[in-house]
């Protein structure tokens, strides 16, 4: 099953010296991205496929994110990205993944700790709401909340 769907993202970013649930974080400092774009919606075998291409205001102009899960396990996402900059994340609510950032100019280790993953998205669209922390080592952390909203529209 392929269908053609509207993809709203809305990411909010902000750096944390400590997790959330020892202080929660202030509302200052937050920067929060919102786009649209179209793709598809792709299930076969058990595993959901949502494929769109980035924008230039992403700063990814010119690469295709793919987000995949199985219907099995909802609450495991990857996220995959390919062109000028590459990446595969995974996110898996109380995980901690470590992935290579490639950009071009060179690559670099990213530790990806999952809050929360709450994911809703099914063969008609739905939301993704994942709550995670980045670390590039030096760095302080960042925490990013993101929502995936995908709306067919054939």
């Amino acid at each position: 099953m392929v269908k053609k769907v509207k993809v709203s993202i809305n990411s909010t970013q902000r750096l944390t010296l400590s997790l959330p649930e020892d202080d929660p974080l202030p509302d200052d400092g937050a920067i929060t991205t919102s786009v649209e774009s179209e793709g598809e919606l792709v299930y076969e075998d058990g595993v959901f496929s949502i494929s769109y291409p980035e924008t230039e205001i992403t700063g990814l102009d010119g690469c295709i994110t793919s987000l995949s899960f199985s219907d099995r396990t909802p609450g495991r996402v990857s996220i995959y990205r390919a062109g000028p900059i590459r990446t595969a994340l995974m996110f898996g609510e109380g995980q901690r993944y470590i992935s290579v950032y490639d950009t071009g100019f060179g690559s670099f280790e990213v530790s990806i700790v999952t809050l929360c993953c709450e994911n809703g998205i099914d063969e008609n669209g739905g939301t993704l709401r994942v709550s995670y922390l980045v670390e590039i080592k030096g760095s302080e952390a960042e925490r990013t909340e993101l929502t995936v909203n995908v709306r067919c529209i054939e």
